[in-house]
């Protein structure tokens, strides 16, 4: 079996206290290749991705979620490479649902609902290295994390953890911060330690006493796949070229 290294990363610079040490994006395969979270419209940081890419012959770009620091430069980085930028509907580029696959010449990434900094948050897992690009799903410092202002938000996020989890992942990739090697660990820290009420995740939330809630998971009936028998939660079908 031939050993895949780890993603190449490049840092955007943005450095911050919401930012830690600056976005990360992530560039998985040699010359089919998936961009996660291309950053912020920053020119330097286009460029970099850039010319990082100039000899791929495929290039898709996929976002975790909208914000400005990790979506801002997709559509200069797509027009720069005519690529197609994916993500969660609210985003504003091309959709993609829970359970999807995306094609790299260093294997398939597949695509994990994880609302809760956002309502739909998408975090990428990457079966053959048994990986997680979790976007801001964890931070990869610190034990907290901002969660979206919405109703319900905790819940979501509570169970978003507990879907990793299920996973079992043997790292994640956060967007800021350094990899996590001590997943189940990092995951507990987020989670609460009894059922109390006054048991909540160390976060950011407009509505933090909402009450926790399962979240029902779209399946899709396309067609089955291996995939999903490996992955908690969700079917999953191949995305096109």
């Amino acid at each position: 079996m031939t050993m895949v290294p780890g993603p190449r990363v490049i840092k955007a610079g943005n450095r911050g206290p919401f930012t830690l040490d600056g976005t990360r994006s992530f560039l998985v395969g040699q010359k089919r290749i998936a961009v996660i979270d291309p950053g912020p419209d920053v020119a330097e940081h286009v460029r970099a991705l850039s010319r990082a890419l100039e000899r791929a012959a495929e290039v898709r770009i996929l976002l975790t979620h909208g914000h400005g620091d990790h979506a801002g430069g997709a559509g200069a980085l797509a027009h720069a490479l005519n690529a197609s930028v994916f993500g969660p509907p609210s985003a504003g580029f091309l959709p993609l649902e829970d359970g999807e696959e995306i094609p790299t010449d260093e294997g398939d990434l597949v695509s994990l609902a994880t609302p809760g900094h956002t309502t739909d948050h998408l975090a990428y897992f990457w079966p053959r290295t048994r990986a997680l690009f979790a976007g801001d799903l964890v931070l990869g410092r610190v034990a907290t994390t901002w969660l979206g202002e919405y109703p319900g938000c905790v819940a979501d996020y509570l169970a978003s953890l507990e879907r990793v989890m299920d996973l079992t992942p043997d790292t994640l990739y956060p967007a800021h911060g350094p990899p996590v090697r001590t997943v189940r660990e990092t995951l507990e820290e987020h989670l609460p330690q009894s059922d109390l009420p006054s048991a909540r995740p160390r976060c950011r939330c407009a509505h933090a006493t909402q009450p926790r809630s399962p979240i029902r998971y779209q399946r899709l009936s396309r067609r089955r796949n291996p995939a999903s028998q490996r992955f908690p939660g969700h079917s999953s079908r191949q995305l096109g070229s």
